[in-house]
C-alpha cells in the first residue's frame, strides 16, 4: 500500500510540473531552471497556435495509429521516456509536417519540449518564449 502511495504521489508531481508548462500564451509558465528535472522523463507540449477560425492540426506522435486532433488554442501533453528519437507527423488544411520531436543529437538534454502549430509552420522552444521555426507545412508530401 505504502508503494502505491508514493508511486502516486509522484505521478501527481510529475503531472503537475508538465501542466505548468503546456499553454505557451501563460507568461512565466518557464522557470530559468525548468530543465531541472531530476527524473528520467520527456515531456513534450503541443499548442495549436492557429487563429481561431482554422481547421484542426491532427498529430500523429511517435506512429501511433489513432491521432490526436487540436482546435486552435488547445493543448496537447505526451510524456515519454528518453531512450531515443520520437516522431512527430501532423495534418492541417491539406497540408502536412512531418519531423523529430524529439532528437537526442539536436535536442541534448532537455527534458522539456515545447511545440506551436501556426499557419506558416512548426517551432519549438526550450524555454517556451524563444521560439524556432524547425518546419514548414508542405501540400500532401509527408
Amino acid at each position: 500500500m505504502k508503494n502505491r502511495v508514493l508511486v502516486m504521489v509522484l505521478f501527481t508531481v510529475c503531472l503537475m510540473n508538465v501542466l505548468s508548462f503546456a499553454d505557451p500564451s501563460v507568461n512565466g509558465s518557464a522557470t530559468s531552471n525548468s530543465n531541472n528535472i531530476d527524473i528520467n522523463i520527456l515531456a513534450l507540449s503541443f499548442y495549436d497556435g492557429m487563429a481561431p477560425n482554422n481547421k484542426y492540426v491532427n498529430l500523429f506522435y511517435n506512429n501511433q495509429k489513432e491521432g490526436v486532433y487540436l482546435q486552435p488554442g488547445q493543448s496537447y501533453v505526451k510524456l515519454d521516456n528518453l531512450n531515443g528519437p520520437k516522431s512527430a507527423v501532423m495534418y492541417w488544411n491539406g497540408n502536412c509536417a512531418s519531423f523529430f520531436a524529439y532528437d537526442p543529437r539536436a535536442d541534448g538534454s532537455h527534458q522539456k519540449i515545447f511545440w506551436l502549430m501556426k499557419e506558416d509552420g512548426v517551432y519549438r522552444s526550450y524555454d517556451n518564449k524563444s521560439w524556432q521555426k524547425i518546419k514548414s507545412w508542405t501540400f500532401n508530401h509527408c
